[in-house]
């Protein structure tokens, strides 16, 4: 018993540490916050965007969190040196005001200038070249051209049914023909892009065309945007059913949406590059979508009041209801964080001066350089030097001579020299001056007395 209680002790021991670090909360790293910003103003179509990009991010908006200009989103792993996030923006409001009448107080047959903002002008038939100002509700005949300006933008009216809105920098031909039975609307777009809102009256049938350089839509209940290009036309559509076919007549396309969901997109010449279409979608949806605001005003009244907190009545709220919601892309793009500063340098050693060189014993010492002797041009002649003259006077001359005889006798009496030696002093004595020296010349002029 005493064995198996100390066996029990002894591996509880053992265990219980290894317990306890596997109990340990594991430590988890969180993600740091990567901030993005826009790399363009454009809006992207996400169907091109996936052709040319199989493997692009595409994130929601609530995916990110937005402060001013900047987006920040939290990635599992490494931030993505771009993404795409959905926006959802409003399509183009109807001309239909809020309180929605049931007539537009036009006839069947009429058309009619509604909305104006900006330059806009009109040119009837009648003078196709002159064109005057455009007011709202201005009654048109058929075969009018409106053109807006920089800015500028108008609707027109077709009978209470039809109605098709210019934006800035556009020009169309407009007429229609109404019978019991059909009603034929065409625009003839030349420039610009032109916003149509295709009704329906019950026991009537609709052909509408809107015709561009290349090529017409033709629509059937249909909510759509046609835009000309200097190389081509692009039909975006909101709802319903457009075809479009060349000038020659040839189809290039039907395209259906059921206003649900993304905008459908049909275009002449087709483009095959998926980068190049890319571009061309994202060129002609700009431009609608950077419109929408400019037009949309009765929404925006709804909007601001709903802001300040003033409820809408039903058929404001039904108004509202009816805009089309359309999810568009933007793309982004990482912002890289600041490199972090270089290190300080650390200040150099300062060099210890070099240590001069021992003196070679063995070598001979150098004999310090001659004296530079001047120029003999730069100092005049002086002639020939004179020898060596005692100027002593003759009686310093006479008491020196005898004294050197006295020291000769004194010496010889010491000890006899050799030959030699009285020949040395002898050569040694200085020579016995003269009784009148010459003077020495030391300059042109000067004598030493």
């Amino acid at each position: 018993m005493q064995y198996f209680t100390r066996f029990t002790y002894a591996a509880l021991l053992t265990f219980l540490p290894a317990m306890a670090v596997l109990a340990k909360p594991v430590a988890t790293t969180t993600a740091k916050e990567a901030e993005y910003k826009r790399t363009d103003a454009n809006f992207y179509f996400r169907t091109s965007v996936l052709k040319a990009e199989p493997d692009a991010v595409i994130l929601s908006a609530s995916q990110l969190r937005q402060k001013d200009d900047s987006y920040f989103f939290t990635p599992h792993h490494k931030a993505p040196k771009k993404v795409y996030v959905e926006q959802v923006h409003d399509w183009l409001e109807p001309i239909t005001p809020p309180s929605m009448p049931a007539s537009l107080g036009i006839a069947p047959d009429a058309m009619q200038i509604r909305e104006p903002q900006g330059d806009v002008q009109v040119a009837l038939p009648s003078s196709p070249t002159s064109f005057v100002p455009a007011t709202d509700s201005m009654a048109i005949p058929n075969g009018s051209v409106v053109k807006t300006g920089d800015g500028g933008t108008a609707a027109v009216l077709f009978g209470g049914v039809n109605s098709v809105r210019l934006t800035p920098q556009s020009e169309a031909a407009v007429q229609q023909t109404v019978t019991p039975q059909l009603r034929t609307t065409e625009i003839d777009l030349k420039s610009g892009a032109a916003f149509s809102k295709v009704g329906l009256r019950p026991g009537e049938k609709q052909d509408y065309r809107v015709k561009s350089p290349f090529g017409v839509a033709a629509a059937r209940g249909t909510d759509f945007v046609t835009v000309v290009m200097p190389d081509r036309t692009d039909v975006w559509i909101a709802q319903g059913t457009v075809q479009l076919d060349q000038p020659n007549g040839q189809m290039v396309g039907t395209v259906k949406s059921d206003g649900k969901g993304a905008l459908k997109i049909v275009r002449f010449p087709v483009i095959d590059d998926a980068h190049k279409a890319m571009a061309a979608s994202a060129e002609t949806m700009t431009m609608a979508m950077n419109f929408i605001p400019l037009a949309n005003v009765k929404t925006k009244a709804l909007h601001d009041q709903m802001a300040q907190g003033t409820k809408l009545s039903p058929q404001e709220k039904t108004y509202v209801g009816l805009i089309k919601k359309v999810p568009v892309l933007i793309e982004l793009a990482l912002v890289e964080p600041p490199a972090p500063p270089p290190a300080p340098t650390p200040a150099p050693a300062p060099t210890p001066p070099p240590t001069p060189a021992a003196p070679d014993q063995s070598a001979p010492a150098q004999s310090p350089p001659p004296a530079t002797m001047p120029s003999p041009q730069a100092q005049p002649s002086l002639g020939p030097i004179a020898p060596p003259t005692d100027l002593r006077p003759a009686s310093h001359a006479k008491a020196a001579a005898t004294k050197t005889k006295t020291e000769t006798a004194s010496t010889s009496n010491s000890s006899t020299p050799s030959k030699k030696t009285r020949k040395t002093k002898t050569a040694s004595s200085p020579p016995k001056p003269s009784e009148n020296p010459a003077p020495v010349s030391t300059g042109p002029n000067d004598t030493v007395p």
